[in-house]
């Protein structure tokens, strides 16, 4: 079929290996910006002026985007895991079809996440 020659496509299987290496830039990024908010938080409690607390909450925000624009793209690996899910034999088919909706429920999430982003 279409969707077979297209999920199991070497160029697809490239993309996916390069998507991939974006996991350990994604949690620094996730590990600054949640220290940027906390430590806006702390300076915004301690009655600092709002002069000192803008740099932190723009680098939050610069790295909630950031973040955002790395996800652009990881739907596809989503997709083809509920692929791989239905082309599954040996599963259970409860079990198969709570795969299948999981792994497409975050394809969408992405996908929409990608939208908002664009």
């Amino acid at each position: 079929m279409v969707a077979d020659a297209l999920v199991y496509h070497p160029t697809v299987a490239h993309y996916l290996r390069f998507v991939a290496t974006t996991v350990g830039r994604d949690k620094l990024l996730r590990t600054l910006q949640y220290f940027s908010r906390f430590y806006a938080w702390y300076l915004y409690r301690t009655n600092n002026p709002d002069r000192i607390i803008a740099p932190f909450e723009a680098i939050k925000k610069q790295f909630g985007l950031t973040r955002k624009c790395l996800r652009i793209g990881k739907n596809v690996e989503h997709f083809k895991a509920a692929a791989t899910a239905f082309d599954n034999t040996t599963m259970d088919p409860i079990l198969k079809y709570c795969a299948i909706g999981r792994q497409l429920g975050y394809a969408m999430y992405l996908s929409l996440d990608t939208v908002t982003y664009v």
